[in-house]
């Protein structure tokens, strides 16, 4: 994800140096937008926080398409696209963050915190990007459920824009 989010910030900071100098030799620069393929299980979730505050705040327009797993961070990559697709057999995945504590009371009490924090910032995210609905989200949460969903019940549900 590293590597992806200093990609984003390198092309929005060439997008803009092009978008000033296009107009000294009276042409106009439009930047293609950049395509994310997704087809993930998941990853870190503090990484997958940093690289949407960079997706949300590019210039350059961002594509993300579900070639096949977009599952757990890939979801939530996925929805973050400022135009979003999926293919047919496309798989994208929600489910409350997964954790482990260790060490003393005080340090599980702590992260038992940030879990939440990070929880309830995952849920404002996917509440704000796409359709489902805040009843079907304490639903996952309760049951302990990997909600694994179709392409179609993606497109359903605002997910993605658009089937490919």
């Amino acid at each position: 994800m590293n590597d992806l989010t200093k990609s984003i910030i390198n092309i929005n900071e060439h997008d803009r140096y092009l978008e000033k100098l296009y107009p000294i030799y009276e042409l106009e620069y439009k930047p293609k937008p950049i395509k994310i393929y997704i087809d993930s299980y998941g990853g870190a979730v503090y990484q997958c926080m940093g690289l949407l505050g960079v997706m949300k705040k590019s210039l350059t327009p961002i594509h993300t398409i579900a070639a096949g797993a977009a599952m757990s961070c890939g979801f939530m990559i996925l929805i973050s696209g400022h135009k979003r697709f999926g293919y047919e057999y496309s798989t994208p995945l929600y489910h409350q963050v997964s954790t482990g504590f260790w060490g003393k009371v005080k340090d599980m009490q702590e992260s038992l915190e940030e879990t939440k924090r990070l929880q309830k910032k995952i849920e404002e995210i996917t509440l704000e990007r796409t359709n489902i609905s805040q009843k079907k989200l304490t639903e996952v949460l309760k049951n302990k459920i990997d909600w694994y969903m179709t392409a179609d019940e993606a497109l359903r549900l605002g997910v993605i824009d658009e089937l490919v």
